[in-house]
């Protein structure tokens, strides 16, 4: 798991805006991340409430993937695109609101988004939020380790970086490309 001093960043915070941007959304998101006591933490400046249904999945979800698959390093979720047409709203209050479409972040060790397992309201398989629901927490799961594996096998196994070649963006570094 990773320290609470790596999980919000600046440059996870431009991660969550430019994900709202994303897939004709309008800039409102709601993230939440796991902290090391366990307790989740959410950011959402100036966006809708998340929606209950969907707050209880996404604290399940990043407990599981946090204690099971975190591979030295954490995941966080950011929900984009406020949906009031979400079919959610019997549960829904009037100060909640579903979203429909979420990215699950994978952060490495320095806090660096490496990547994202996505979900789109309408993506083809899982239709809307209940579908993600029905197909269970261990569906994701087993999603998310999917795409470690392919960043592992690709990053890691295949491009194998040397030593200077990555930077620590989260952490505020700058490329060595950037910095002559």
């Amino acid at each position: 798991m990773l320290e609470d001093a790596k999980l919000m960043t600046k440059a996870l915070c431009r991660r969550f805006v430019a994900e709202a941007m994303l897939d004709g959304g309008n800039g409102q998101f709601y993230a939440l991340m796991l902290r090391s006591n366990r307790q989740l933490l959410a950011f959402n400046p100036g966006s809708p409430e998340l929606d209950p249904m969907q707050m209880m999945w996404a604290g399940d979800v990043l407990r599981l993937l946090n204690k099971e698959l975190d591979h030295g390093g954490g995941w966080v979720v950011v929900f984009t695109c406020p949906d009031p047409q979400s079919g959610l709203d019997i549960i829904s209050g009037a100060d909640s609101m579903a979203y429909g479409r979420y990215a699950l972040m994978w952060l490495d060790h320095d806090g660096d988004v490496q990547f994202s397992q996505e979900w789109q309201k309408n993506d083809g398989e899982l239709l809307d939020f209940a579908d993600v629901i029905n197909a269970g927490i261990l569906s994701t799961a087993q999603k998310c380790e999917a795409s470690w594996n392919a960043w592992k096998m690709l990053m890691v196994d295949v491009i194998d970086p040397a030593e200077g070649q990555t930077f620590n963006k989260a952490g505020g570094e700058t490329p060595t490309s950037a910095r002559h």
